[in-house]
């Protein structure tokens, strides 16, 4: 009996201690982006988000940039509340094109209460580096360079060893 009671109060001081949990259903669109980057610059994308009011923390998962604000309001729990987000390149990093995550998280109590991974495509774009495509353009011409070079210089021989026969 008396471990019974002892029982029954615990659970009865956990359930006054435990931080309440958001039943709300947080949703966001859409849910997933693909932007480009400019290294030395940023870029806007823009989210709407659904049947949530408190405060959400933005932050970026297998993206190595940055995102402001790191924390928005919201206030959408009859409609839609519009989010937009900056990106910021990197100046030190090249072209680059990172797959991730842009995650909105709602706390309660220090812990995680509702979160959302949107899929980001983020084309991070270096201003001095050529693209792929003319890199290859230039290697084709340097390979046809070559070759013409080496063609004249096999003529020139020729018709060296013919004049002198």
């Amino acid at each position: 009996m008396r471990k019974g009671i002892a029982l029954a109060a615990a659970l009865v001081v956990l359930g006054l201690c435990a931080a309440p949990v958001a039943a709300q259903s947080l949703q966001v669109s859409p849910s997933s982006v693909q932007l480009d980057v400019p290294a030395e610059g940023s870029s806007e994308v823009e989210f709407y988000v659904f049947n949530f009011a408190g405060d959400l923390e933005i932050s970026l998962e297998d993206i190595p940039l940055t995102v402001s604000p790191e924390t928005v309001s919201v206030n959408a729990t009859g409609g839609s509340s519009r989010v937009v987000l900056t990106l910021y390149g990197d100046e030190t990093s090249g072209t680059e094109t990172y797959r991730g995550y842009i995650r909105f998280l709602s706390r309660t109590g220090g812990m995680v209460a509702t979160g959302i991974k949107v899929r980001a495509t983020v084309n991070h774009m270096a201003e001095d580096e050529p693209s792929p495509a003319m890199s290859l353009y230039l290697i084709i011409c340097i390979a046809v360079a070559v070759v013409v070079a080496a063609g004249l210089v096999v003529r020139s021989r020729r018709r060296s060893r013919r004049a002198l026969a």
